[in-house]
């Protein structure tokens, strides 16, 4: 039973594809007579247009989705076109020519549309280059009244020589040379202060005045030296006197000299434990009478050098010790500057070469140094070496703690193209600068090389004698932001 039916389904399959091959052979006979009648019917025509039905053969060809539509027409029409008479065919092969032409359009329509988005970007590409490489309308003046509001200032563009600098970042620290911490060398209290943080104060000047016991204990010890001496210098001259008239023995001679040795050595000793403390020698033997109460038991403190008072830790009758860090005064007209350097420029740098120093107080000056001090030793964390810079700052306007661009000097080019830097702006990634031409401003973009610390390099869009803006330029970019300008234009020569 199972092979019957097995044998049934194989026999189906074989009359349905029988079916279908004989109805594409049908179908193919159909349409190639349909075509040839087309043909004929285009014939009847006397060629009027010839031009239409050359497209619409065009159209039949290139459009694959048109035949399908045909195809699926003619399979559902077999009947029809079996039973209608010659003359039926014609007019059906009219009204289809009709509705091809009416579909004509559409397919243009198409392909127009097509070919204008295959040419939009390159019409696009043209007009960026055109921005960028040849004069825009990126013109315009201003009123004289508004440029000495924004205070406009120009230069010109001229050729001179331009430093080759290393740029790295440093700080301001006190010359360790020229700061001076005052702390007591003894345990006592303050009893009477002199100067105050932000105080001038030259070397020798009186700080701080300080009591102790135990300075009291080492005076008691000095006067009783002083006194001992005085008293063995006395004894050692009359003997010497009795021994040269041969009244005293020799050995009575020596032992006046020693007693007078031995007592210039323990009276040295006390005056150099005073001194010690920090007091001055004739304060040893004339003390301070401002403080009457206390004059067997206080030491003053001095300034041991000149300068700027810039840390008090001091109160009256506050204890302090030698920890104490009562003042600390710094020379400022003196100053070192730490920076620095990465491995790769270790090279460039040594002892002696020039540095120049800029710091955001003071903009647009700079001051100069030397390099005095190259580490041996390289940070392995950061991976760079530190140099100290020695910094006259004679007007005291470097302050330790500044953040200081550095600028360290390892060659000059001649004859470079520069204008200050300053003169440069930053527009949306490109380097712009404003010229001035007649009575009107011209936005140019410019290439640079080589930047010092006054001055930039201009590799092209400018020329010698350019006269360009050095102060007002921001507000002629805020001007030109608010026009139709396209930010991207702009003169390159």
């Amino acid at each position: 039973m199972k092979n019957i039916k097995f044998l049934a389904i194989i026999l189906l399959v074989y009359f349905v594809f029988s079916c279908s091959g004989k109805k594409e052979d049908s179908h193919n006979h159909e349409h190639q007579d349909e075509v040839a009648h087309t043909h004929e019917a285009d014939n009847s025509h006397e060629g009027e247009d010839d031009h239409l039905h050359e497209g619409e053969t065009h159209d039949h060809d290139g459009e694959d989705h048109v035949h399908e539509d045909e195809t699926h027409s003619h399979e559902g029409d077999d009947h029809e076109h079996e039973t209608h008479s010659h003359e039926e065919e014609d007019h059906d092969h009219s009204a289809e020519t009709h509705t091809h032409e009416e579909d004509k359009p559409a397919l243009l329509t198409l392909a127009d549309e097509s070919s204008t988005v295959e040419s939009q970007p390159h019409t696009h590409e043209d007009e960026t280059t055109h921005d960028h490489e040849h004069e825009t309308d990126d013109v315009f003046a201003i009123e004289d009244e508004w440029a000495k509001l924004i205070g406009l200032e120009t230069t010109t563009v001229k050729r001179k020589p331009i430093e080759l600098v290393i740029s790295v970042p440093g700080q301001i620290v006190p010359n360790q040379n020229q700061q001076a911490i005052i702390s007591p060398f003894i345990e006592s209290s303050v009893n009477c202060i002199f100067v105050n943080v932000g105080n001038r104060v030259k070397k020798g000047d009186l700080l701080v005045c300080l009591a102790s016991p135990e300075i009291g204990i080492l005076r008691a010890e000095y006067d009783k030296a002083k006194a001992e001496l005085e008293i063995q210098k006395q004894d050692f001259e009359r003997k010497d006197k009795l021994f040269k008239e041969n009244i005293i023995s020799s050995k009575s001679f020596q032992e006046a000299d020693l007693g007078r040795k031995v007592a210039e050595v323990n009276y040295n000793y006390a005056f150099k434990k005073l001194l010690a403390l920090g007091m001055k020698e004739n304060e040893i033997d004339n003390p301070p009478s401002d403080h009457s109460e206390a004059v067997g038991s206080t030491i003053h403190l001095y300034a041991p050098i000149s300068g700027l008072t810039t840390h008090r830790d001091a109160s009256i009758g506050q204890k302090v010790n030698t920890s104490s860090r009562m003042f600390e005064i710094i020379n400022l007209r003196n100053v070192w500057l730490e920076a620095d350097i990465f491995e790769k420029d270790l090279t460039k740098i040594k002892i002696g070469q020039k540095v120049k120093v800029s710091v955001t107080a003071y903009g647009d000056e700079i001051f100069t140094g030397k390099i005095f001090y190259i580490g041996n030793t390289l940070n392995k964390n950061t991976k760079t070496i530190k140099i100290l810079v020695e910094i006259n700052n004679q007007k005291e306007k470097l302050k330790p703690g500044m953040f200081a661009n550095t600028f360290i000097v390892i060659g000059e080019k001649q004859k470079a193209l520069v204008i200050p830097k300053e003169s440069i702006l930053e527009d949306e990634n490109l380097n712009i600068v404003f010229v001035k031409e007649d009575e009107e401003f011209h936005r140019h973009i410019v290439t640079t090389g080589i930047i010092s610390d006054e001055y930039v390099e201009i590799l092209s869009g400018l020329g010698a004698g350019d006269v360009v803006v050095t102060k007002g330029n921001y507000q002629l970019k805020s001007k030109l932001k608010m026009s139709t300008i396209d930010p991207h234009a702009g003169h390159v020569h």
